[in-house]
């Protein structure tokens, strides 16, 4: 049972790892910065490493001139869904073109968090296989050193903590009102699910 348990909690935390690191709402806006968006017709949120924004332009013609005057822009990626114009930019290419202080430290929140997030997957991954393999009469992992059990063990959980962290305490102070959104959510379960599975494996008798 304990191994089972162990087993689900690290397998939570790989796959709600990936889909929060990979996500693009890690910040959203709230309050009346969300019910401005709303009235405009339009969406935003912010990633680790970038931005984006949609609005409707009212007709995709319109849309279609907007891709074309955006073209040149380096680091802006847009593109028409009909009216619908969708425009994603990063935060390292900002801050290089437009020496923008806040897109530097969302840059390197998103550098410390992304390195954090993916570090703590491949650990989880580890783990996951560590503990689901032999389940399955496979013995691939036996191998693996006490050591390195151990270091993913806590690494999965406690480098996506430093990870999520280290992005946080990167955010610039704005006026902009933000919250965090599912991306950030799901990173935090996926943290926790890693400390979870760490925690069991320590504090939790076999037999229990």
């Amino acid at each position: 049972m304990k191994n089972m348990m162990m087993t689900a909690l690290a397998a939570l935390c790989l796959v709600l790892g990936i889909v929060g690191a990979m996500g693009g709402t890690w910040l959203v806006p709230t309050g009346d910065d969300a019910e401005a968006m709303e009235e405009m017709d339009s969406d935003m949120g912010y990633g680790l490493t970038s931005y984006w924004t949609t609005m409707d332009m009212g007709d995709a013609e319109m849309c279609d001139g907007m891709v074309e005057m955006m073209d040149g822009e380096e680091g802006a990626e847009a593109e028409c869904d009909g009216s619908e114009l969708s425009v994603t930019m990063s935060f390292s290419d900002v801050c290089d073109n437009e020496d923008d202080d806040d897109a530097c430290d969302m840059a390197t929140g998103g550098m410390i968090g992304t390195i954090g997030m993916w570090a703590g997957i491949i650990c989880a991954l580890v783990l996951t296989l560590t503990l689901a393999l032999p389940m399955a009469g496979v013995d691939a992992m036996d191998n693996l050193p006490d050591m390195a059990k151990t270091i993913t063990m806590w690494g999965a959980g406690a480098l996506m903590l430093v990870g999520m962290l280290g992005w946080y305490i990167m955010l610039p102070d704005t006026d902009s009102e933000t919250g965090l959104g599912m991306s950030g959510w799901l990173a935090g379960a996926a943290m926790t699910m890693g400390l979870g599975a760490a925690a069991t494996s320590q504090f939790i008798e076999a037999d229990e």
